[in-house]
């Protein structure tokens, strides 16, 4: 079977490599790979192959229950079962090989998260002095909490339910339940609750009116390419800067997972630096 590249005598299949660049093709969206997102997933997989003889050192042990579990989540995101088996053999890859690939992902995820994240204690002090420095960076946003109401331009009754749902609102029927009676937005189902929405959440034409509304005002119809809105303003929060206490423990977490992460890559480059790697292009 051709391989793709050598590490420390392991060999990276062709089929392997073929997998790994069919899953980053499906994750930016694109048909043929660059140059970039070939060598994106050849180094993808050098770093799996270091990475999982590092685990194998340390004996680790993963729960097969868990293996099985993803591989029917995995399963679970096609449609029917033809379509799984088909997309297996456009990525070149074997349900053995699937399972094991699960399996060494899962060492892989543990050894780093014993050995880089959970390791890791970034001291109060430390924390106290990146908030003083970053304040500016971790304001808290505008934020509005709204109601929704749509209706669909698609919908051949449009017209007549926008003019019923009109004369509602203006007749003070109570806004929860004119949503979960007419509105086409999945939010009916919790009567029309959108929660909160910050800016470059919605588009620009409903969130130019809503962040101009007062609590509890009412706008619409506001007409977009999707149909026709209809907003209730329920609470707004003007942005602020977080006090220390409201956001230390997040910024600990925060904090210690870019220290682990940057632990993780140093790790690698080392590594890589006593690895014997050999790595044929011509065959990418």
């Amino acid at each position: 079977m051709k391989h793709v590249a050598i590490v420390n005598n392991y060999k990276i299949f062709h089929a392997d490599y073929k997998a790994e660049l069919f899953q980053l093709l499906k994750e930016h969206h694109v048909e043929k790979p660059s140059k970039k997102l070939k060598e994106t997933a050849i180094n993808n997989l050098v770093d799996a192959c270091l990475l999982m003889e590092e685990s194998n050192k340390c004996n680790i042990q993963i729960d097969e229950h868990s293996v099985h579990f993803k591989f029917q989540e995995i399963q679970s995101h096609y449609e029917s079962h033809e379509d799984f088996i088909k997309d297996m053999a456009e990525s070149h890859i074997s349900v053995d090989t699937l399972l094991e690939n699960i399996g060494n992902g899962f060492r892989i995820k543990e050894y780093i998260k014993s050995r880089f994240l959970d390791s890791v204690d970034i001291k109060p002090e430390r924390i106290q002095e990146y908030y003083e420095d970053h304040k500016e960076q971790l304001q808290y946003p505008e934020r509005a909490r709204i109601c929704h109401i749509l209706i669909s331009n698609r919908d051949p009754h449009a017209l007549s339910k926008l003019e019923e749902v009109s004369k509602k609102l203006y007749e003070d029927e109570d806004f929860c339940d004119v949503a979960n009676n007419y509105s086409e937005c999945p939010s009916a189902k919790k009567n029309g609750d959108l929660g909160f929405i910050k800016r470059g959440d919605l588009l620009e034409e409903l969130e130019n009116v809503i962040f101009s509304m007062k609590k509890d005002q009412i706008a619409g119809p506001i007409p977009t390419d999707f149909g026709f809105h209809f907003v209730k303003l329920v609470e707004k929060e003007e942005k602020r800067i977080p006090s220390y206490d409201e956001i230390k423990d997040s910024l600990k977490k925060q904090l210690e997972k870019i220290a682990g992460e940057l632990e993780l890559l140093h790790h690698i480059r080392e590594l890589r630096n006593k690895a014997n790697i050999e790595i044929f292009y011509n065959e990418l």
